[in-house]
């Protein structure tokens, strides 16, 4: 199984942090979960679907890149600084 960025939530939080698949993976087995149900659950990730399972709400995380640029960084650095008033648009 690729490994691949996840958003995670415990359920009934808005609080969400990011993970990997091997690091869940190792997490989920250790509460029961099996192989098979592993499977399906890194396939339906791939497929875009948020799933929940274990008490945690998943999500592939997005990561928006055109010509090799993070643009959910570069919004996020841009967030920060100054905001720009007089900006043409």
């Amino acid at each position: 199984m690729e490994n691949i960025s996840l958003l995670v939530s415990l359920e009934g939080t808005q609080h969400q942090v990011t993970t990997d698949w091997r690091s869940l993976a190792a997490t989920l087995e250790k509460r029961g979960v099996d192989v098979l149900a592993l499977n399906k659950l890194h396939t339906e990730l791939r497929a875009g679907l948020i799933v929940t399972t274990r008490g945690l709400t998943l999500a592939m995380k997005s990561e928006k890149k055109l010509g090799g640029i993070n643009y959910e960084a570069l919004y996020a650095s841009l967030s920060k600084e100054k905001k720009f008033e007089n900006h043409p648009q």
